[in-house]
């Protein structure tokens, strides 16, 4: 357990670091400081999130591990912002390590594989860089009442979660997804289920390119044979059977499937 009535000398003496009332710039070398005010957040990087933060305090009470954080040589915070305010919180020396030229452009590539960055935050990120075609992805769930995966993933179907999370969105055809929200919040009120699922988005997407697909028939056809539509484990699935239920009755079957893979 860490004693915070310990010495600077013995603090010292533990972690074989001097005790340096202010911080300093020294590049890739562990340094330690109590001046909190000098470190700031890094615009951009992820909200603080309280309930981790009161974790780390219980955590810290019992045993301080005095893991360094990551700051640009402004003292701009990279990487730790949880534990930079747990430590402030318990009035604990704070490790800290300069990486200078780094700024919120490393600090997104270092962390797009890093599982403690969701989609989300990097959206969230992104727009308080004033990246406006993250912007468009949470004016579009706002407007839909629809999550940020489904968002993007109607505005721009060929982008991957690691490409987005590197900040290189760009939104397709927003004419097309406006068509494919539209369609699916309606059928939404036709059955019974959650069609906010993956391919039941996608196989509606890609029908809504669909030169050959025409939704108010589609939705002529679910007044009497809503309970047919279900949702299918694939894309390729999904628009077989709502092809079936398209073609019904008809003497002339139209093939959904062309033009939809």
């Amino acid at each position: 357990m860490y004693n915070q009535s310990q010495t600077p000398n013995q603090t010292k003496m533990m972690n074989q670091t001097a005790y340096k009332p202010q911080p300093i710039i020294r590049e890739n070398i562990v340094d330690v400081t109590r001046d909190y005010d000098a470190f700031s957040f890094l615009k951009g990087n992820r909200p603080v999130d309280e309930k981790h933060v009161r974790k780390l305090v219980e955590s810290m009470k019992q045993e301080y591990l005095q893991r360094p954080i990551d700051v640009n040589e402004n003292f701009e915070i990279i990487d730790g912002q949880h534990r930079f305010t747990a430590i402030k919180e318990l009035g604990l020396p704070l490790f800290y390590i300069v990486r200078k030229g780094w700024s919120m452009k490393q600090v997104q590539v270092a962390n797009s594989n890093n599982k403690g960055w969701t989609i989300a935050d990097v959206i969230d990120s992104q727009c308080e860089l004033g990246n406006i075609e993250y912007k468009r992805i949470k004016k579009f769930s706002e407007k839909y009442k629809i999550s940020h995966q489904f968002s993007y993933s109607l505005l721009n179907p060929a982008m991957d979660g690691t490409r987005i999370k590197k900040g290189l969105f760009e939104v397709g055809d927003i004419e097309i997804a406006d068509k494919t929200a539209k369609y699916i919040k309606h059928i939404s009120k036709i059955v019974n289920f959650n069609c906010f699922r993956r391919p039941f988005v996608h196989a509606f997407r890609k029908l809504a390119e669909n030169k050959n697909f025409d939704f108010d028939i589609f939705v002529k056809k679910l007044e009497y044979q809503s309970d047919r539509l279900k949702p299918c484990i694939d894309v390729k699935s999904q628009i077989e059977l709502i092809e079936e239920i398209y073609n019904y009755r008809n003497q002339n079957k139209v093939n959904l499937r062309i033009n939809s893979k």
